[in-house]
């Protein structure tokens, strides 16, 4: 297999680009980093393509100058840039998509996957959410991750293509510093890690706490099953406040300096809690990692890059 990573050499890319190497695939990675430091320790085992999803030229040289089996499309615009230019927002989240998925129908690629998101609901929906729930986004970004689910539906339907995704939680681990959610989670945790003081306005918060590793795995999963049921589902670790994990931080680390605001409003538009029985049941998905472990192990991560 020769898979192409859209977004490789990003926070969550990076990671998936490891685990694939490490089951024997080929693998191109397709990104705007002029040095995709994320990838230095094993850019001689992977192509590497820079190029921007927003130009339909770009995807084209793409898939004329590099062969590939297997699509997984990660690349996108978050949510704070997507409200600020909803334009470019659609361009890269949603017609980038509809260009890949042209390119897989050209060449034959046998299987496309998406990342799509949580934002897609809004909060007007009853907790945990579940897959079929009604999806309102409050956000541009989501609008285009909900306009994205449409497609890879549409293509499948029309044209019998292979098309799956997988909405996230709160992705965190070491390496994530940009997204709303980064703020009160990965960052939290770096701080930490490096003896740093850090201040949360709002330690009362909830939100699904997905690990890094385990998202990597969830998407593998989908990736690997042979017939699933449906073609997009949730994907969840664990809900907990900040205020909580921020504890659990705390006894590894007890010298850190932590100050928790209190009354902090919430500051995520999205619901807190998530309903992926539909995976568990249907893939075999379940995470590997307890929010304790995941913490200890983000923790252990940046403090050793630290001080190196």
């Amino acid at each position: 297999m020769k898979a192409l990573v859209t977004g490789g050499a990003g926070f969550l890319g990076s990671y998936l680009v490891r685990e694939l190497l490490k089951q024997g695939a080929g693998v191109v990675v397709f990104d705007m980093a002029a040095d995709p430091i994320a990838l230095k320790d094993i850019q001689s085992h992977i192509t590497y393509v820079r190029g921007n999803l927003a130009s339909p030229a770009d995807l084209y040289r793409l898939t004329l100058n590099h062969r590939f089996t297997d699509i997984f499309h990660l690349g996108a615009i978050l949510a704070g840039p997507c409200e600020a230019d909803p334009v470019a927002g659609f361009q890269v989240n949603f017609q980038s998509t509809q260009t890949l998925l042209d390119a897989c129908l050209a060449k034959g690629i046998r299987r496309f996957m998406m990342l799509s998101s949580i934002s897609v609901f809004g909060r007007d929906v009853a907790e945990p959410v579940p897959d079929n729930a009604v999806k309102n986004p409050e956000t541009i970004y989501g609008q285009t991750k909900l306009a994205g689910e449409h497609l890879l539906r549409w293509y499948h339907l029309k044209h019998g293509m292979d098309t799956r995704a997988l909405r996230f939680t709160w992705v965190f681990g070491p390496g994530r510093t940009t997204g709303i959610t980064a703020l009160y989670s990965s960052l939290i945790l770096d701080a930490v890690a490096r003896g740093e003081a850090v201040e949360i306005p709002n330690p009362d918060e909830r939100g699904d706490w997905l690990y890094v590793r385990d998202a990597v795995k969830a998407i593998l999963t989908l990736w690997k099953a042979d017939k699933p049921v449906q073609r997009i589902y949730n994907i969840a670790g664990g809900v907990h406040t900040i205020r909580e994990v921020a504890q659990i931080a705390l006894t590894y680390r007890p010298e850190a300096e932590l100050k928790l605001l209190e009354g902090g409003l919430n500051q995520s538009p999205y619901p807190a809690a998530y309903d992926d029985s539909k995976a568990r049941e249907e893939l075999g998905w379940q995470p590997d990692y307890t929010i304790e472990a995941a913490v200890r192990e983000h923790l252990d991560i940046v403090a050793t890059r630290s001080r190196s």
